[in-house]
């Protein structure tokens, strides 16, 4: 009877369907500024699922200087284990392909692609990228990689909150924390010095 009963929990065990470790996801919108004006808006997501977490950034700005520049960028990023698995960037401007950008890790390091084709390699582990920067407050991390660049730049503490990138091209990006979460943006850029504002009301 003993031996009859293990058997039937065994197989009741057996034919127990898979329970699917639910998906967590975080969001977070931010308004574009230029000149204390909305020209656009950027909606960054965070989805966990045991120990896979991915960032997907998409945001489209329309700035006009001469002429108008519609400007869309989304980023899909993934880590396994807090490693950086793969980052894509993908960037039009007025309609065009201007950047689509691919880092995948191989097990030993990453292959860099652009959208001309292979772009090199990366021979290290990376554990902070641009896109994780949102909901991530880098503390001591003191670099992270660009999806746009493709290599490690150096991230350097200018208070508690306070953070700034100084980009290869000469720009530079400050990001401001509050409890973890960036709050605000500053991005001197090629063509207009913007700020992200997070949007504290949830849509």
């Amino acid at each position: 009877m003993k031996t009859l009963l293990i058997f039937s929990m065994m197989m009741f065990n057996y034919f127990q369907p898979d329970i699917a470790t639910p998906v967590t996801k975080e969001y977070l919108n931010y308004s574009i500024i230029k000149d204390d004006k909305t020209i656009g808006n950027i909606r960054v997501e965070r989805s966990l699922k045991d120990d896979i977490t991915e960032y997907i950034f998409e945001s489209r700005a329309k700035v006009k200087i001469l002429y108008s520049i519609e400007i869309y960028d989304k980023m899909g990023v993934t880590f396994k284990q807090n490693i950086l698995q793969q980052a894509k960037l993908y960037r039009t401007m007025n309609g065009k392909l201007k950047v689509n950008n691919t880092a995948t890790w191989n097990g030993s390091f990453y292959n860099l692609s652009d959208k001309d084709g292979a772009n090199g390699s990366l021979k290290q582990s990376i554990f902070s990228s641009t896109a994780s920067l949102y909901f991530n407050e880098p503390g001591n991390i003191k670099s992270v990689f660009s999806e746009k660049f493709q290599k490690m730049i150096p991230i350097q503490k200018i208070n508690s909150k306070k953070y700034r990138i100084d980009l290869p091209n000469g720009n530079t990006t400050t990001y401001t924390y509050s409890n973890g979460i960036c709050t605000l943006v500053e991005a001197n850029t090629d063509f207009a010095n913007l700020k992200f504002v997070l949007n504290t009301n949830p849509k």
